[in-house]
């Protein structure tokens, strides 16, 4: 297994997020925006302070992503992704430990989460890393092609 290295993103690399983003299947996304839509957000979330995200690299490729949408003083929400090809590695574990310790160390009180009803790999990640369940969400993602998935809300309390 290949080693990878955790940074911080700056708003150049917006579109290597949204490249990253864009291999995921787009039933499993919970927006169902455009690569260019979402390159534009992440410019404008990170130039401006909005978000932070933490970036896994290996080879000079991006292998994962991490965002947490600062909401200072309300809890503040994160959301990650993995390479297909990179899953089940380490990556998302490394991330997640990665953003805590920096929302733990810049006073975020609380971290939050929404996860589709069917991810039990993220429900169960989360859960390992002092994630509990607040709630659970029901028609919370629309989906382009009709219907809406459920969400599950969970939440960390720092410590």
């Amino acid at each position: 297994m290949s080693a990878f290295a955790i940074r911080q993103a700056t708003a150049a690399d917006a579109g290597a997020i949204a490249d990253l983003i864009a291999l995921n299947d787009p039933r499993d996304m919970v927006s169902e925006i455009s690569r260019d839509e979402r390159r534009d957000r992440f410019h404008e979330y990170l130039s401006s302070g909005q978000n932070v995200s933490f970036l896994a690299e290996a080879d000079s490729q991006l292998v994962g992503e991490l965002s947490i949408a600062l909401r200072h003083p309300d809890p503040s929400e994160i959301g990650f992704g993995v390479h297909p090809g990179w899953r089940r590695r380490g990556v998302a574990t490394k991330l997640l430990e990665h953003a805590v310790s920096w929302a733990d160390a810049n006073d975020i009180h609380k971290l939050t989460a929404q996860v589709m009803s069917h991810n039990a790999p993220a429900l169960g990640l989360l859960q390992q890393h002092g994630f509990a369940e607040e709630g659970y969400l029901v028609n919370q993602f629309r989906r382009k092609s009709g219907g809406a998935n459920d969400a599950v809300l969970l939440a960390r309390v720092s410590g």
